[in-house]
């Protein structure tokens, strides 16, 4: 039942038809993953929080950077290098303290990706193709709702996977595409795919798709252009040739062996090593020069190191952030 603080709070949206009383308490029992705490994530997982959701879930790899403020609304400058997933944690518990947060600063791959298994929807805030197309994989397998999102430049998409409608695969292939550190993005449209995503994932979330018999959500691609304020809806069947839609689940199948990814940040790398004690490594490091330290994250010179090893590195080149790598962290 929601205490009396929370019946104040949730007054406006309890007047709506489409939520109600009983619409908030069955919120209240959700859990929602965010995976992306980057332009589209911190929009969501604020609007979530703020609409009463009983558990989110926040999984972002990277740290906040100068050129993110700009549309990563949940941080500011005294974020700038610091965990995103670990900083919005942070601020949406000031916002809303009985939302239970759990923050992942891990690079999801196939080894890790059961974080999501009690997960009642999954929203998919990413930035490549690797990762959608994985939770993708997983959702389907799992029949776990999930609501793609993806903006650039002045436009963006918004797509709900269902557990028994067509999925990405049966429409987005893989290819290399523009991306807002090569193109740009406003961002109003950030805000504005985001507060869509979000806006699905209610309707999933109160019962309001097909499996339930309810005729709400419509299975189509809609497509946004905020400068042209031009709003399409595109019909999407299901793919005869979608391995996904026929429980062929490629992508849960890989297995990630590249050690050195180059990161979106420009002159950014990504190692991946065995998982370390920051305490130790901490202790180590403060016999040279200064450490700064986080919930998830030390960093020292130009690297910085996360719980599973993983380090980002801002260096020239490949073999520069390698080297570094071992001579500060380990082989």
């Amino acid at each position: 039942m929601l205490h009396s603080k929370e019946n104040s709070r949730y007054s406006r949206p309890e007047l709506l038809k489409e939520i109600g009383k009983e619409g908030q308490e069955m919120l209240k029992q959700k859990k929602v993953a965010i995976v992306g705490v980057g332009a589209l994530g911190t929009v969501a997982a604020e609007l979530l929080a703020r609409a009463g959701i009983g558990s989110l879930l926040l999984i972002d790899r990277d740290v906040i950077e100068e050129s993110n403020l700009q549309r990563q609304f949940l941080f500011t400058e005294k974020e700038v290098e610091k965990s995103k997933s670990a900083a919005a944690k942070e601020k949406l518990k000031e916002i809303n303290s009985a939302v239970e947060i759990e923050s992942k600063a891990v690079h999801l791959n196939s080894k890790n990706i059961s974080l999501l298994e009690k997960i009642n929807l999954v929203l998919d805030c990413t930035d490549n193709l690797q990762t959608r197309f994985l939770l993708n994989d997983f959702c389907k397998k799992n029949k776990i709702p999930l609501v793609y999102g993806a903006a650039i430049k002045t436009s963006g998409y918004v797509f709900p996977v269902l557990p028994e409608g067509p999925c990405l695969g049966c429409f987005l292939q893989e290819a290399s595409l523009e991306t807002c550190d090569t193109v740009g993005v406003l961002n109003t449209i950030t805000a504005s795919i985001a507060a869509q995503q979000v806006t699905l994932a209610l309707k999933i979330l109160l019962g309001n798709f097909p499996a339930l018999g309810e005729k709400e959500i419509v299975l189509e691609l809609y497509h946004f252009n905020i400068w042209n304020f031009e709003f399409k809806k595109i019909k999407v069947k299901k793919n005869k040739n979608c391995k996904t839609c026929q429980g062929i689940y490629t992508y849960l199948e890989k297995k990630e062996e590249t050690r050195l990814i180059k990161f979106c940040g420009l002159g950014r790398f990504q190692v991946q090593g065995k998982a370390q004690n920051l305490n130790q490594l901490k202790q180590r490091w403060e016999k040279v020069g200064e450490v700064v330290a986080d919930t998830e994250t030390i960093s020292f010179k130009n690297i910085l190191l996360f719980k599973d090893g993983r380090a980002l590195i801002k260096a020239d080149s490949e073999e520069e952030a390698l080297a570094m790598y071992s001579k500060w962290v380990g082989n």
